[in-house]
């Protein structure tokens, strides 16, 4: 319904895909594919190295291992690890544990967002999914709006105190980036995710979507008889979106 479509707000969010089998992929097999850190087109996005582990008492941590593991296992690992390698190995894990998270970015904002069609949906060529976030709440768990910085300030982690804040991490971005509104979603692990199907809402091709790209959209969208399909006019005036029904 083009009520729908034009909504913004909570409970709708958009998220911006560009016209490839990929994007086909994820509507036919309802899905949404979390990507690596280092693979976002941010060099700085969730780096590391904004992780100011500080100096940390290896008693507390040797207590916390007895808690967890038991006296007798404590003490096989006071005796085969020297602190030296311990202290190490924990710095070492800081990056490969947030590597190894998985990422998913939306918006608050809908087509009238004219940069996020233009950058990730392929320059107009691409589209952007409605989502109501209400329609799968369990996915959505944890959605948040990023936090936007003018120099991005480290965070400091002491173990056993407050190392949850590493989370942090995944939600900072310089204020050059803060046009895009973002909401993000972050997993365990990257890769594909299994999505309610009825948390699609609406797909809105962009101006300049390829009819035979649309064709493979509409082919995709099959088993989603709820969605429907729209192609943006191109914009004569601003903050004035025109969407046509093509199924």
């Amino acid at each position: 319904m083009i009520e729908e479509a034009e909504k913004s707000g909570r409970p709708y969010i958009f998220r911006y895909r560009p016209n490839n089998e990929f994007t086909l992929d994820e509507i036919e097999n309802s899905y949404i594919f979390f990507q690596k850190r280092e693979l976002l087109n941010d060099p700085f996005d969730s780096t590391p190295d904004l992780i100011d582990l500080k100096e940390f008492d290896i008693n507390q941590l040797f207590k916390l291992f007895e808690t967890l593991a038991g006296e007798e296992n404590k003490n096989l690992i006071k005796k085969n690890i020297k602190i030296e390698e311990l202290e190490k190995t924990v710095r070492e894990s800081i990056p490969k544990f947030i590597n190894k998270h998985g990422i998913a970015c939306f918006s608050m904002f809908p087509g009238i967002n004219m940069p996020l069609l233009a950058n990730y949906s392929n320059n107009h060529k691409g589209l952007y999914f409605q989502y109501n976030i209400e329609l799968d709440s369990n996915f959505f768990k944890g959605l948040r709006p990023m936090n936007y910085q003018k120099v991005l300030n480290k965070i400091p982690i002491e173990i056993l105190k407050n190392q949850n804040d590493i989370f942090k991490v995944f939600y900072l971005k310089q204020d050059n980036w803060s046009y895009e509104e973002e909401l993000r979603l972050v997993k365990e692990n990257s890769g594909k995710y299994k999505i309610n199907r009825t948390a699609l809402r609406n797909i809105i091709c962009g101006y300049d979507c390829p009819e035979d790209y649309i064709l493979e959209v509409i082919k995709a969208n099959k088993q989603n008889k709820h969605v429907s399909i729209w192609k943006m006019e191109k914009p004569l005036k601003h903050n004035n979106l025109i969407f046509n029904l093509i199924e």
